[in-house]
Parts: C-alpha cells; sequence; structure tokens
C-alpha cells in the first residue's frame, strides 16, 4: 500500500497523471476563473494541459500547452 507519496508541480520534474507519466514544462497562473492553476506537461513529444479537478487535455502544441 503506498502512502504519504507526494509529486513535485514545478518544472522539470515528472508527475504521475492517470497511467501517463509527464514532464512539467510550466505552471500557469489562471486569476480570475475560480479554478486551479493550470500545467503544461509534455511526454515524447506530446503536450498536455492539466488542471487538478477538471481534467487533462491533449493540445498539438507547446504554444497552445502554456497559452491561457
Amino acid at each position: 500500500m503506498i502512502r504519504n507519496t507526494k509529486q513535485v508541480w514545478e518544472p522539470g520534474h515528472f508527475v504521475k497523471v492517470g497511467f501517463l507519466q509527464l514532464k512539467v514544462v510550466a505552471k500557469i497562473a489562471t486569476p480570475g476563473d475560480c479554478r486551479p492553476d493550470a500545467y503544461a506537461l509534455e511526454s515524447n513529444g506530446r503536450w498536455y494541459r492539466f488542471v487538478p479537478h477538471h481534467g487533462i487535455e491533449r493540445v498539438s502544441s507547446r504554444e497552445e500547452a502554456v497559452a491561457y
């Protein structure tokens, strides 16, 4: 049983989201929308945008992943 595991959500670190292991590229502040901050993630040339409690979305480019 795994207990008290924590992930470091800072650029350059690897995190697990579901069954994916992704590299955190950027943390994107999202003021004013009442959601947690978003994260741009990358794995094997594929780009993702992740918002805690709202899900992960695959996007086509780094620019789209870091756009607010």
